[in-house]
């Protein structure tokens, strides 16, 4: 029984110190500067380790403006590693399957640049589309976001 209260309360003490220690920030997301996206040590995580990749973007978000239903638009996002690390990106997905991805599979060196295509069909979609595309990588936070948006004018059919 004594054992047991032992496991319990190193338990407890455990899980106090992990909530504790993880960052949290009181930025909303509309405050986010939509201009530029990075992943890499800020004033908001000051303990992110120093051997880091980071993803710099200019322009996260591509609005594709009007386009007719049916129609395929492409669109790449220029990135760069601004970290000292090299980045490996392990996942480049989007939110749905009618929007795909291509990403570097090999190692990106610090200060190295290089782009995540996107291809959108509009095919079946009408009106205010909005698509996000989640980069996973060794960066902190791990994951990244990029969206599109656009309008899709509706086929006469």
């Amino acid at each position: 029984m004594k054992r047991k209260n032992i496991f319990y309360g190193l338990l407890i003490a455990l899980s106090a110190i992990t909530l504790t220690s993880c960052g949290t920030s009181n930025k909303g997301e509309g405050d986010m500067d939509s201009s530029v996206v990075e992943n890499n040590k800020t004033a908001d995580n000051p303990d992110a380790p120093n051997e880091v990749a980071a993803i710099t973007c200019e322009n996260p978000e591509w609005n594709f403006g009007k386009i007719n239903e049916g129609e395929v638009v492409i669109h790449s996002f220029h990135i760069k590693n601004t970290g000292n690390h090299a980045l490996r990106i392990t996942n480049c997905v989007a939110s749905c399957g009618c929007t795909t991805t291509k990403c570097k599979k090999e190692p990106i060196a610090p200060g190295e640049e290089t782009d995540i295509e996107i291809k959108f069909d509009s095919k079946g979609k009408k009106e205010n589309v909005t698509k996000t595309i989640t980069v996973t990588a060794n960066t902190l936070p791990p994951e990244t976001e990029f969206k599109i948006r656009g309008f899709v004018i509706p086929s006469e059919d």
